[in-house]
């Protein structure tokens, strides 16, 4: 066994050793490009451009609905246009599409907007189908969660759905 254990003492603890201190020019670079990247993110906000930025297109087809819960858990579609049953959503089936309304309506909810404003089905010429709030100008472009989800929304977006709609 050797003798006792010697613990050096912290960087600058020690009375003739210099403080530590980042060099201003580190300093100066660390703060312009963080005002930059605030500048970029700022202008792709106002002027649109970005990753995020979803084209124009032409709209297909369009369908206004309004999503009401059942007594039994289920929900009901209904055409806001002409107010007939679109479809009838079986309880415990259509988990995204229940996922989806829940986020838009949470939306409307936080804003003070009831529910009287249809939500929009929109089927756009390149390939896009995106469920949009118009109260909120929220939307979920469902396209981008597979074929499922797609084929559930589609069904809602035909004017003769059947009642055994989605059950993704």
């Amino acid at each position: 066994m050797t003798g006792p254990v010697h613990f050096e003492a912290e960087p600058g603890a020690r009375p003739d050793a210099r403080p530590l201190e980042v060099p201003k020019p580190a300093l100066v670079m660390a703060a312009a490009l963080i005002a930059v990247v605030f500048l970029l993110c700022i202008s792709a906000r106002i002027f649109g451009f970005g990753a995020f930025a979803e084209r124009q297109s032409v709209v297909l087809a369009e369908r206004q609905l309004t999503f009401t819960d059942e007594s039994n858990g289920g929900i009901r579609v209904v055409d806001a246009t002409t107010q007939a049953l679109a479809a009838s959503l079986p309880p415990g089936t259509n988990g995204f599409l229940r996922g989806a309304l829940r986020a838009l309506t949470r939306g409307r909810s936080s804003a003070g907007i009831g529910q009287t404003v249809p939500f929009r089905l929109v089927r756009y010429a390149d390939g896009r189908l995106v469920l949009i709030d118009p109260t909120t100008k929220r939307s979920v472009t469902v396209t981008s969660f597979g074929s499922t989800q797609i084929e559930a929304f589609d069904r809602l977006l035909r004017p003769m759905a059947s009642s055994a709609a989605p059950t993704p």
